[in-house]
Parts: C-alpha cells; structure tokens; sequence
C-alpha cells in the first residue's frame, strides 16, 4: 500500500461524522489538488515520506470550485489564488514544490459557494477532534521536517484542546487564543522548533499568511528586523536550517 493509499484507507475507516456544513471527498480528483480531494502531491507521486515540508490548509475548498476542479481533473495551480502564491513564495525559500504534501487540517469540503474565512466544521467539536485525530496519523505517515501552517485558523486548530485534554500538542498553546498575525509576530511565536506531539512526532513549524490573501496581508508580518514578504522569507529560512 503507498503512502496516499494508506491515508485514504485510514480516512474510509475513520467514519467521520460529517456536519451538515461539510460534504465528505475521498480523493475523487486524480491529478493534482490537495488532500483529501486529491492525493496532495504536485506531481501526483504515491509517496510522501519523501517529502520534507507539509502544507497545511484549513480546509478544501467550496462545494461550488470544488465541482470545477473535478470537472477539470485537477486544481489550477495557474489562476486559483492558493497555488499561484503558494508556488511562487516556494520559489523565493529555494524549495520545489514536489518537496511538499499539500493538505488540510479538516477534512472535506464546505457546502455551497463561499471558500473563505472560518471553516464553519469548527462550530462542530466532535468532528473537529476527529479531524485532529486524522492530523496526527498524517504527521505519522509523512514524518514532515517542517510544517508550514497556513493562517491562524489553521494554528488554532492545532492548539486546540478539550476540557484540558491536549489534543494535538501542549506546545503549541500561544496558538490559541491570539489575535492576530502583529501580536504573535511582536512575541516572537510565528516559529515553533522541535514541537512533540501526542503521537510523538516532533517537527519544527513555521506560522504564514494564508497564500489565498497573502498580497493584501503580508504587509503586517514582521520577524526579527524584517517586514512584509522578506518576514515571512526569513522566518522559512531560519526554520528550514535547523
């Protein structure tokens, strides 16, 4: 069984209780996209534990582009906003992006038109935890370097605990509650090295713009003396030389 067989696989077992908000996908898109709509490599390789960086989304998409991906046979890594930034910062930190499994910290998709924002599956606790559940047997199988996370929903995501239990990784609670990217930037938070987690996985993660917004929003990034695109540059490199 390949690496993306085994987390279909693990993901048909999982049984998810999908909210209303959510529609299930199960790798119906065959070429490229990312998980789990497709298998999340831009190559469409079978493997990921050669891949050293996870990229990790909030969630897939909109039912609505989610029907013109599949129409298409994969995501446009030319127009759709996502890849298009996503590739190009990848190019400025020097990595390819075959180096990368590209996937989502909640599984799905959202039903209706609107792509954007808050996934509404976090107003669902129970599919949420079984959503991290599933995050922790990714890391698992891939075993990532680094892990670029992309906004702060995603990093909340990561930090989130119920009544007390840690869910992810206790490392990460200055994800939890901020504000916004200024204050964890004036912190020092947007990097977190050598993080374990429940499943004994330790990585090292980076905290980004979502790439989706990144022209409007890089501008409030800073780290250390630099600002804007440089910031975010900076922080990739520091967290890729460790």
């Amino acid at each position: 069984m390949t690496d993306t067989e085994n987390l279909f696989h693990q993901l048909s077992k999982s049984a998810l209780a999908y909210p209303d908000t959510m529609m299930e996908i199960k790798g119906e898109i065959k070429g490229r996209a990312f998980f789990p709509a497709g298998k999340g490599t831009f190559d469409n390789s079978d493997s990921l534990s050669d891949k050293s960086i996870m990229v990790l989304g909030q969630d897939f998409d909109s039912e609505t582009s989610y029907k013109v991906s599949l129409k298409n046979g994969q995501e446009d890594a030319d127009k759709n906003p996502t890849w298009r930034n996503l590739r190009a910062f990848l190019t400025d930190v020097g990595k390819s992006p075959n180096d990368c499994f590209f996937t989502n910290a909640i599984m799905g998709i959202r039903r209706g038109d609107v792509s954007v924002g808050k996934s509404p599956a976090f107003k669902d606790n129970n599919f949420i935890r079984a959503c991290q559940n599933f995050f922790l047997y990714q890391l698992e199988v891939q075993k990532p370097e680094v892990i670029f996370v992309l906004g702060k929903y995603v990093a909340r995501f990561l930090a989130t605990q119920a009544e007390e239990i840690v869910l992810t990784s206790a490392d990460l609670s200055d994800w939890k509650n901020f504000k916004n990217f200024a204050e964890i930037d004036k912190k020092g938070h947007q990097i977190k090295k050598d993080i374990v987690f429940k499943n004994g996985i330790k990585t090292n993660l980076v905290l980004l713009t979502h790439p989706s917004y990144r022209p409007v929003n890089i501008h409030r990034r800073s780290f250390n003396n630099y600002v804007g695109h440089e910031a975010e540059v900076k922080m990739v490199q520091e967290i890729l030389s460790l």
